[in-house]
């Protein structure tokens, strides 16, 4: 039995997660319901009338929305019993985040941890993030809070102080280790780490021997889209690589810096 997800909100991040629970072993999509009801019809699932009726139609419901509106959606699907997936960031405010996790558990959108070119403990960890950015979300929203749940992930540690320096996040965190993002706007599409001395590249294959290994990647989003795949196969486990309290943990930071 594969897991009926119903996706709501089909705009841009929709072209991730859309292809993702398609090729996601234990998940399917089931329903989509958006205001633009032919951006849900894009999807290819059973178009929703309404919230309601997709909630009852499916067994998790993935907020894909505005983040913004996170957080009525989010609640709507916990006080009916059903599982929940949102899209990073949990919400744009703090209140917010508090009133999902209130009405129950589910999972944060920070796929990054599984992407398969990372390790699962690091020493140190910087990065950049640059290319068109989005026109309605912050970067510190948008880009930052995946960098910043990957030190708490990877090093293991918790932050202790961030603050941002021109286009620069950077952190001190508990145990001495000082991450860093870039976040650059405009020019080409570029997501990467530097995890203990090695450059890692989020959205491209490495060479032609990376190719033969992962003969799936190729045209369907490289390692960045196998990501999703992985975050729903997880999740379809019970396995939700990221929490909600995840995703309110690394708000706090972004905001407060």
């Amino acid at each position: 039995m594969s897991l009926r997800v119903g996706l709501v909100g089909c705009g841009a991040v929709a072209r991730h997660h859309v292809p993702a629970l398609r090729a996601a072993r234990g998940a399917e999509l089931t329903a989509a319901f958006d205001l633009d009801e032919a951006a849900a019809a894009r999807t290819g699932a059973r178009v929703a009338g309404s919230l309601e009726e997709l909630i009852d139609g499916v067994e998790l419901v993935a907020v894909c929305t505005p983040p913004e509106h996170h957080a009525g959606v989010a609640v709507a699907a916990l006080r009916a019993g059903r599982g929940l997936f949102v899209e990073k960031p949990l919400a744009t405010t703090l209140a917010d985040a508090d009133r999902i996790i209130a009405a129950g558990e589910g999972a944060t959108g920070f796929q990054l941890r599984c992407h398969r070119k990372l390790p699962a403990r690091a020493d140190s960890i910087h990065g950049i993030w640059g290319g068109p950015a989005s026109a309605s979300v912050a970067p510190l929203l948008d880009r930052a809070v995946h960098h910043v749940d990957l030190w708490r992930a990877l090093l293991g540690d918790e932050v202790l102080t961030a603050r941002m320096t021109g286009s620069r996040l950077e952190a001190q965190m508990r145990g001495g280790a000082r991450p860093y993002v870039d976040l650059v706007a405009g020019g080409p599409p570029r997501n990467e780490l530097v995890v203990d001395g090695r450059r890692i590249d989020l959205y491209g294959m490495d060479g032609i021997l990376d190719r033969l290994r992962h003969p799936r990647e190729l045209g369907c989003g490289g390692p960045y889209q196998a990501a999703f795949v992985a975050q729903w196969e997880a999740i379809a486990a019970g396995r939700p690589p990221a929490t909600l309290a995840d995703g309110r943990r690394a708000l706090e930071i972004v905001l407060a810096a």
